[in-house]
């Protein structure tokens, strides 16, 4: 990674990157909001060690009340629904798969009673209020400016997301947390941001970390090692995930 210390700059290889950096400009265009950047490309950008590629581009949006939500207007842009939540965009590179993740003002009066809905709401509006802003640059289009998720609120969402979740979805998901945990750019951010968090998202997140890294372990490590990447995982490493993260969570 490089770039200005007030705004750090990643370089995304290959044509598939490329176009993930072309939707960013024209997904902000067609919704007249900032792109918030979550999910695979996020994690690519924040580790000092990126493991893997990604073909889509996860987002989060904070609705406010009486606000048209992006999926709808990105929709009325002329962007295709793909999925529950996502559209094909047309770039010039090709059409790029945009999955929204919406948090309205509604989600919180109140907030779901199940702890991992619950932590689904916090933890993606967390991720929205605290992102800050990276430069993306790939071989073909200019360099963008986007709000990118940070370290610790992307931890959070992924305790959460890898909840019935396929094998394969679930151990990215669980190895990104061992990466982004442990990662020697990303570990301080993501102890120091679990701690700073609020006390809700906190107990919410650490009983998933109990969940993934304490109780289910030997579940957790199966489903990493059913990826290419995870192969080398070892239990030493999810016992020092299960320490870092319940020491910032306040147990």
């Amino acid at each position: 990674m490089s770039g200005s210390q007030e705004v750090p700059a990643v370089h995304l290889l290959g044509p598939g990157m490329a176009a993930l950096v072309q939707a960013i400009p024209i997904a902000a265009r067609a919704t007249g909001r900032p792109v918030v950047v979550v999910g695979g490309l996020a994690v690519l950008c924040r580790l000092s060690r990126p493991y893997r590629a990604t073909t889509d581009l996860d987002t989060v949006s904070r609705l406010e009340e009486g606000q048209t939500g992006q999926l709808e207007l990105l929709v009325a842009a002329g962007a295709t629904l793909s999925g529950p939540s996502g559209v094909q965009l047309p770039t010039a590179l090709g059409p790029v798969q945009i999955d929204v993740l919406q948090v309205a003002d509604a989600d919180f009066d109140p907030l779901p009673d199940d702890p991992t809905d619950r932590l689904h709401v916090l933890s993606h509006a967390w991720a929205a209020d605290t992102a800050t802003l990276m430069t993306l640059m790939a071989d073909a289009p200019p360099p963008v400016d986007v709000l990118v998720a940070q370290p610790a609120a992307l931890v959070a969402i992924k305790l959460q997301s890898a909840m019935n979740r396929g094998a394969a979805k679930e151990g990215t998901d669980f190895l990104d947390i061992v990466r982004l945990s442990t990662d020697p750019v990303t570990n301080r951010p993501v102890v120091d941001g679990l701690k700073s968090a609020g006390q809700q998202l906190k107990d919410d997140a650490l009983l998933h970390v109990g969940r993934w890294f304490e109780k289910g372990r030997d579940r957790t490590l199966k489903r990493i090692r059913t990826i290419p990447e995870g192969g080398a995982t070892t239990m030493d490493d999810l016992d020092l995930v299960a320490e870092l993260l319940t020491a910032a969570l306040g147990r």
